[in-house]
């Protein structure tokens, strides 16, 4: 009721002082999701459109149905906060009772609250994003915008992927005749609507992870700043890299025949020494239809894989070479780029040609299941909700 009224995290806390800061965060994040529904969104009109957006190829394992259904109206968003979810987080704990000690209700508690998948966890940070940017209109949520990401880069030294600087190119098949098969593309950098780029390829370092027609496969780091935490973060873009700490890696293990390492497994990264831990994957949110339905598993394996599953060349066991400059690298962009934006999910590509460097900036991030410090992010996602809403410190 509290987060219904639009009431501030802290009363939540003052009501709910039982429990853990994960479990008051699940209540205050799926209040701020409907809050902020009809709200301005930084890169897409509204919170609402951003949703229905990235939500349009998820669904809950083995049902089929895109989540992007619920985000269509607020009566349908509703219908899935209050009765969905927990119906769906009840299937859960029958089918895998013991996570909360025993007993269906533990388990039902456990489930809704704590259990928390990748995707609590991308909503969470996705919500918390659009809330900072509606609250404060960073200027650093611009950097969205891939071009203007690029040029930032660029004036600010950041080692990012090349970029061509013709106006237009143009695109023609082969074999076509009398104009057909041709297209033009302008260059974003002259006003156009795209980014024109040299194709990369993976250095010698990370192509003999994979098969040998496997996509560019880049890391993923995320980050947060200190300097967010800040009632004037610009201020702190003089900070050392001690305002912003690597939160979590993992290496996107890109799939045989695949044009993007989206479609991937997911190896856990050490993030002070470069080992590459067990891989996974959340293939199970992305089967859509009854047909998949049926045959998706309702829960991961976790971190099993050590083997690319295309080649069987090993993966875990390997080491990413020079992770600290990497780590050094997004902790550097973070901090001239955008030291006022809570959290950045940086793309890092390891390259033949360009060697390191940067393809761009989420800054509504998912941490792709790597582990991470939990007791620091949600310490850090309750001091930026104090930020925001006026209280300093957590609860």
């Amino acid at each position: 009721a509290i987060c219904a009224a639009g009431g501030k995290y802290s009363r939540l806390c003052s009501a709910l002082p039982h429990l853990t800061p994960q479990e008051r965060l699940c209540i205050y994040s799926l209040a701020l999701h409907l809050r902020l529904f009809g709200d301005g969104h930084y890169r897409s009109g509204t919170f609402q459109n951003d949703l229905a957006k990235n939500l349009r190829n998820v669904a809950l394992p083995a049902t089929g149905v895109p989540l992007s259904v619920f985000c269509s109206c607020r009566p349908l968003a509703l219908l899935f906060a209050w009765l969905l979810l927990p119906l769906a987080a009840l299937v859960a704990a029958v089918r895998r009772p013991s996570s909360g000690g025993g007993s269906l209700g533990g388990a039902f508690a456990s489930s809704l609250l704590s259990d928390w998948s990748w995707f609590h966890y991308w909503r969470l940070n996705c919500v918390l994003a659009s809330y900072h940017a509606l609250a404060t209109s960073d200027p650093g949520y611009g950097l969205e915008d891939k071009q203007l990401f690029l040029a930032a880069c660029e004036r600010q030294g950041v080692a990012a992927s090349p970029s061509l600087s013709d106006r237009a190119i143009v695109v023609k098949h082969r074999n076509e005749e009398g104009g057909l098969g041709l297209h033009t593309f302008r260059n974003a950098a002259h006003g156009g609507d795209w980014i024109l780029q040299p194709a990369l390829s993976n250095a010698p370092s990370i192509a003999k992870l994979l098969p040998p027609v496997a996509p560019l496969s880049t890391l993923r780091l995320v980050t947060a700043s200190r300097a967010s935490l800040h009632q004037r973060p610009a201020e702190a873009s003089s900070l050392d890299e001690g305002g912003v700490e690597v939160l979590s890696a993992c290496f996107r293990a890109g799939r045989a025949g695949a044009s993007t390492d989206h479609s991937c497994v997911m190896f856990d990264v050490d993030v002070a020494t470069g080992d590459i831990r067990r891989g996974t994957t959340s293939a199970h949110w992305y089967q859509l239809g009854l047909a998949r339905a049926r045959r998706c598993p309702l829960f991961s394996e976790g971190h099993t894989v050590e083997v690319h599953p295309d080649c069987g060349a090993p993966v875990c066991g390997e080491v990413i070479p020079d992770m600290a400059s990497i780590a050094s690298l997004v902790r550097e962009a973070h901090r001239k780029l955008m030291p006022g934006v809570p959290l950045v999910g940086w793309d890092v590509a390891i390259t033949a040609e360009a060697g390191v460097c940067l393809l761009e900036a989420n800054l509504s991030c998912n941490f792709f299941r790597a582990s991470f410090d939990e007791r620091v992010y949600f310490a850090f996602a309750e001091a930026l909700l104090g930020r925001l809403e006026g209280k300093a410190g957590r609860c």
